[in-house]
């Protein structure tokens, strides 16, 4: 008795077409050219966003969150820079002047991640939406103030929870108050940014993606910057290239959380899935008898005849149809293969003669 394959299984096979749908969403959009972009802003904005939420903590009295910020700038800065760094921050945050000044770079800084991030959540959903500096300006402001709001509670309730719960306990509840903390930043910015009209429940699998996504790579950021601050060789360019890779992952992290979206609503042009949660119906096959093997057999065939050809037409419904010799023949037959279909693309380019 031979036992049934898992891609047999209904569940298992529309999983395995699902992560297939993604993988080639991911791979067609190139996410990990544009995690490297957000990376990048994200890297340039941190020193201002250091000396601002220095001022936030001074200002709440919060302890923790204070010990946070100075954790994660001595991942960056030598021992003596960053002394002097905490004495001139400590004074600035004193000065209106300086904290304003501290603000608006950051607000500059962060609006432009906020933007690129509108910017590729259109791109992943291909969205034919008038984007407009405007409309990236108004959602980035949106998503901000929700961050920031978050930011401030999170850091209360995590700072209450330091004090009334100690150990691994403490530690597991700070991290599940974290991930609905980020849940609840995060969904504004995943319901706004696609600049089309998605479902509120179609949101929610790539909002927690992200937020759990986002706090397994904080923990493991945590860790790493506990034992090198006690280490007496600690390499400042190895935290550097420590922060950078986290800051690239969490970017990956927030657009997969969009792809994750994209796809199981099937809203993306890149693939063609039955949607878990709303989203839009599939394009239904005009030809379903044709296998797989006979479309590309036939794609290799026309592709073989077409470069040495002089003359071609097309028929279609019995009527020929002459057309000009292709410049170039484009046909695809590996990209799609593991998605659902494995559908192949033939393209024909011609270049019109010059006037």
């Amino acid at each position: 008795m031979s036992l049934p394959s898992l891609t047999a299984v209904p569940r298992v096979e529309r999983s395995v077409s699902l992560l297939r749908a993604l993988v080639h969403e991911v791979r067609t959009e190139k996410l990990t050219f544009m995690a490297g972009s957000i990376a990048y802003h994200a890297f340039v904005s941190l020193l201002p966003l250091f000396l601002l939420l220095l001022a936030v903590a001074a200002t709440l009295g919060n302890q923790t969150l204070d010990d946070s910020v100075r954790t994660l700038a001595g991942v960056v800065l030598t021992e003596g820079t960053r002394d002097e760094f905490f004495a001139e921050a400590t004074a600035a945050s004193q000065s209106a002047g300086v904290s304003l000044f501290g603000g608006v770079v950051l607000l500059w800084g962060t609006l432009r991640i906020f933007r690129g991030l509108d910017t590729a959540f259109s791109d992943i959903y291909e969205s034919e939406a008038s984007n407009t500096f405007g409309d990236q300006l108004g959602d980035g402001v949106l998503v901000l103030v929700t961050f920031a709001a978050v930011l401030v509670v999170g850091s209360v309730v995590d700072d209450a929870v330091a004090r009334l719960v100690a150990g691994n306990v403490g530690w597991a509840v700070s991290r599940l108050f974290l991930i609905l903390g980020l849940a609840f930043a995060l969904y504004p910015m995943y319901y706004v940014f696609p600049d089309t009209d998605v479902g509120f429940l179609e949101v929610v699998p790539g909002t927690l993606t992200a937020a759990v996504g986002l706090t397994v790579f904080e923990s493991l950021f945590g860790v790493y910057t506990t034992y090198s601050s006690a280490s007496p060789e600690r390499s400042v360019v190895a935290g550097i290239l420590v922060l950078l890779t986290w800051l690239y992952f969490s970017g990956l992290v927030v657009l997969l959380g969009a792809a994750v979206n994209a796809v199981l609503s099937n809203r993306s042009r890149d693939v063609n899935v039955e949607p878990v949660f709303g989203g839009i119906p599939p394009e239904e096959k005009r030809h379903n008898g044709v296998e797989r093997d006979e479309l590309v057999a036939a794609v290799e065939t026309l592709e073989r005849h077409l470069r040495d050809a002089e003359d071609v037409a097309v028929t279609v419904d019995g009527e020929e149809i002459p057309i000009p010799v292709p410049d170039r023949v484009v046909t695809d037959t590996e990209s799609l293969r593991f998605l659902p279909g494995g559908a192949v693309s033939v393209e024909l380019r011609w270049s019109p003669r010059d006037e």
